[in-house]
């Protein structure tokens, strides 16, 4: 969650992997499509919704948010659906677990001290699939939770933190350590990252929270570039990227859409980011979730300082 951008990505220009690259904001008139509308989820979730995993899944159906489909369907159906609320502010992706699966990328200098293998500095290990990214979580050295990844405990897993786990099949799930899991059997990734944001479809804010109590953000402003990642009953996800705004703005947003569970992520100017992209023959195409987000897309499409996850197309 640093001030400071350590080392300098470059803002444009082709990947040779991929052939080309371009890149637009969600939101912007050119990146507008017919499929414009608001979806009805076959199973909406919330405080009093099923928590079975049905046969469909699709976004939440909220008054208000109206959804887009985005991306390469995979099947006949979009992975990834994307929708803005809070007069712009706040952009949100919905990510569909049957048709996606995730992958953490560690950083090359944050996680401080972790492994990393030569497939996480590999990127046609994962831009073939690619249909989603956002970032990770604070550096270790703010001391706000453990992280454990393939096979090593880089920094002791706290009980009752917010943990981000992905396990050996690519499902990402949001919980409380020591709550719905206490082991690593199975797990590639845990990335803690302070207290549940979300907590059983209530935020966990308080009107006492100070402006470090989420985080510190640049000049001790109460208002940020923040990110978050919430988990609903079904299964699905949705990442969150909210520009200017307070922790308890960013829970409302995923409480807004029916999040049971959700953790902050890094926060500050350039910290937080999340794309979708697309495929087309020997290119592939990246989108912004919003305009304020100061990387482009290609951030992702390589190696880089701070960790990530990527959401890739299943077989």
């Amino acid at each position: 969650m640093s001030s400071k951008l350590v080392g300098v990505v470059a803002l444009s220009g082709a990947l040779a992997l991929t052939g080309c690259s371009t890149f637009s904001a969600l939101n912007t008139p050119q990146a507008s499509t017919s499929h414009t509308a608001q979806v009805a989820s076959p199973n909406a979730t919330g405080p009093a919704g099923s928590t079975s995993r049905t046969s469909h899944i699709g976004p939440p159906a909220v008054t208000g948010v109206v959804w887009r489909p985005t991306g390469t369907p995979v099947g006949g159906q979009y992975p990834t659906y994307v929708a803005t609320t809070r007069s712009g502010t706040i952009g949100l992706m919905w990510m569909n677990p049957r048709l996606l699966s995730f992958r953490f990328i560690p950083g090359s200098q944050y996680p401080e001290g972790g492994p990393v293998h030569p497939a996480d500095l590999n990127p046609a290990t994962w831009v073939p699939t690619l249909a989603a990214a956002f970032n990770g979580a604070f550096k270790l050295r703010d001391h706000v939770g453990g992280y454990y990844y393939q096979g090593v405990t880089v920094s002791p897993l706290r009980t009752g933190l917010a943990s981000m786990v992905i396990d050996s099949h690519g499902r990402l799930s949001v919980v409380q350590w020591g709550r719905e899991t206490a082991s690593v059997a199975g797990v590639t990734v845990v990335r803690q990252n302070m207290r549940l944001l979300i907590d059983q479809y209530r935020a966990r804010t308080s009107f006492s929270d100070t402006t470090s109590t989420w985080g510190w953000a640049d000049h001790n402003n109460p208002l940020a570039n923040r990110s978050a990642l919430g988990e609903l009953a079904d299964g699905s996800l949705v990442f969150e990227y909210g520009h200017s705004l307070t922790a308890a703005d960013m829970a409302q947003g995923l409480v807004k859409v029916h999040s049971r569970t959700a953790i902050m992520l890094d926060m500050n100017l350039t910290q937080p980011g999340g794309f979708v992209y697309a495929h087309t023959t020997g290119a592939v195409t990246g989108s912004r979730l919003l305009p304020y987000v100061i990387h482009a897309p290609t951030v992702y499409l390589k190696p880089w300082i701070k960790d990530f996850v990527v959401a890739l197309t299943r077989p």
